[in-house]
């Protein structure tokens, strides 16, 4: 579905991207973990083609691709309808088949479907996260990437979301999130993309990533984490484990 290979990216001085792969498969979630400034942002807007990579390349097998922005912003002379038609028609989706897409996700999404009549600056940041997510999913996407999914979401929300995602997944659709809330990642991630410091120290699924990073005051995810961003984390190799990214551990590299 996704292959992303050897991804460099510099911004002036500042190396943000050091030879970054990994590859998302069919029906999974794959989660992008890693501090401020560590190149989860950037990987994301090469892979959406926002950005020019200076080496590596991404390689894209899917016919529609979603995006939801961690701060979404829109045209603020237009009204959520106003965007969603403009979505529908550059999709080339036939009116009522998208419609009903809309009614099912904003009931999903627990988003009034009123607030299509105003014009999304106008929304909370919460509402606005989910029209971002609405127009992200109407087309039906075979890829969708989330920047920060449940930002700005009260706790229903993120439960809705969170639920979403796992249908999609369910449905066949590929998952890319970028997330600092590693509690609720736990709960819908299929596999782990660690960066640090623009390289990716850890890929992995679940419990492999967890069984083989044991910091000293063993923990869950987030000591696993903290310990993979401190430099901490002891690496062992228990055998016959197997993932699906490869239950590739990199050991962290201090620049």
């Amino acid at each position: 579905m996704l292959r992303v290979s050897g991804l460099g990216k510099s911004f002036g001085a500042v190396r943000a991207l050091r030879d970054v792969s990994f590859s998302i498969a069919p029906g999974r979630i794959t989660v992008l973990l890693g501090e401020n400034g560590a190149g989860k942002t950037t990987t994301l807007r090469i892979v959406l083609g926002f950005l020019r990579p200076d080496a590596g390349a991404v390689a894209c097998e899917t016919a529609r691709l979603g995006y939801v922005p961690d701060q979404p912003a829109f045209f603020d002379w237009l009204t959520g309808k106003d965007l969603l038609d403009l979505t529908r028609r550059s999709l080339g989706s036939g009116r009522l088949k998208w419609q009903a897409r809309v009614r099912t996700l904003c009931e999903r999404l627990l988003f009034e479907p009123a607030l299509l009549e105003r014009r999304p600056g106008t929304y909370s940041a919460g509402n606005a996260k989910k029209f971002a997510c609405l127009q992200g999913l109407a087309g039906g996407p075979d890829l969708l990437v989330v920047d920060e999914p449940f930002s700005a979401l009260d706790p229903p929300s993120v439960k809705r979301l969170r639920d979403l995602f796992l249908d999609l997944r369910e449905g066949g659709v590929s998952v890319l999130l970028s997330s600092h809330m590693l509690a609720e990642m736990v709960r819908i991630a299929d596999d782990f993309v660690v960066l640090r410091r623009g390289r990716v120290v850890a890929r992995s699924g679940l419990a492999e990533f967890l069984s083989r990073f044991r910091p000293a005051d063993a923990g869950g995810l987030e000591e696993a984490f903290l310990g993979l961003m401190r430099g901490e984390a002891q690496m062992s190799e228990p055998s016959g484990m197997t993932a699906p990214l490869g239950t590739t551990m990199i050991p962290p590299t201090m620049t």
